[in-house]
């Protein structure tokens, strides 16, 4: 049987993701070997915005599927950008785990946090959501692994940080004793793993594709995509079926210098709820 060359990117969690994904094709009868990529994103310690977005971390990844180096990619979805190669399709989509951004703080959630607090976070939309959680917080460029940050952390150098659950929830790292989930609009694609193949091929491995999440993805990144939003802005969306099984959206956009910010909630039929909160966004960008 041929061998499932997966390519990834070299970070603890990227590594935790790609052999997650190499189990599952495993446990189906494939043979793999794990490819580890350091991209332009690795190298760089600054925020994303300013070096031109997301595709910092999947460009380098993609030439290697265009020239076979690797046979598919394992990505961070909210890595993603939402504009993609129509040759390298993001063709299955696993099961989300956890959506939610997290406050790590070993001072307690972010109503103890001391007056002025210092959060170390590069998100313009972690910044708008907080802000508008305590308008006294300060804030400071925060890159690099979750290890680092921890590290960082632990040395003081912020009273906390924000990061995405479902990363510490995969390397064992969240202890409810001093990680608190928070009430904010997460990114598109946030706790999902997606793999990215060559068009016409691998086709077979849609045993791979979890289609509830599939279609709340897409959906949150065409969002994402009809506000032509990247890095530069502060945006999230957040889709899923509730308890009654109706499929609902949350959708937050801001100005980025301003931080203010609109905030749309509906449920509905997937396409109609994604119209009205894109409609009702774009209305209402005159007055932010």
């Amino acid at each position: 049987m041929r061998t499932i060359k997966i390519g990834t990117r070299k970070s603890k969690l990227a590594i935790w993701q790609a052999k997650y994904v190499e189990s599952l094709l495993v446990e189906n009868g494939y043979v793999c070997e794990i490819v580890g990529i350091t991209t332009l994103g690795d190298k760089i310690d600054k925020p994303l915005y300013e070096f031109g977005g997301k595709g910092l971390f999947t460009s380098t990844l993609e030439e290697s599927l265009l020239n076979k180096t690797i046979d598919i990619a394992v990505h961070s979805v909210k890595d993603l950008s939402v504009t993609q190669n129509e040759q390298l399709p993001l063709k299955f989509i696993l099961k989300r785990d956890f959506h939610q951004d997290c406050l790590v703080s070993f001072q307690g959630s972010i109503d103890r946090l001391p007056k002025g607090a210092l959060i170390g976070t590069t998100s313009l939309r972690r910044r708008v959501e907080l802000s508008h959680i305590r308008n006294d917080l300060e804030f400071i460029d925060f890159r690099g692994n979750l290890d680092t940050r921890l590290e960082k952390l632990k040395k003081g150098v912020v009273d906390a940080i924000v990061v995405s659950k479902s990363g510490l929830k995969r390397l064992g790292l969240y202890d409810s004793a001093y990680c608190f989930d928070l009430d904010i609009v997460s990114s598109a694609g946030q706790g999902v793993i997606g793999v990215q193949t060559r068009l016409d091929e691998f086709d077979e491995l849609n045993f791979l594709d979890d289609g509830a999440t599939h279609m709340c993805v897409s959906i949150e990144r065409e969002f994402v995509k009809a506000l032509n939003a990247s890095c530069n802005f502060p945006i999230g969306a957040y889709a899923y079926f509730n308890e009654n099984d109706q499929f609902c959206l949350k959708t937050m956009y801001a100005d980025p210098k301003t931080f203010k910010k609109i905030d749309c909630f509906k449920c509905g039929l997937p396409q109609q709820v994604l119209k009205e909160c894109i409609e009702y966004t774009k209305s209402k960008l005159a007055y932010i």
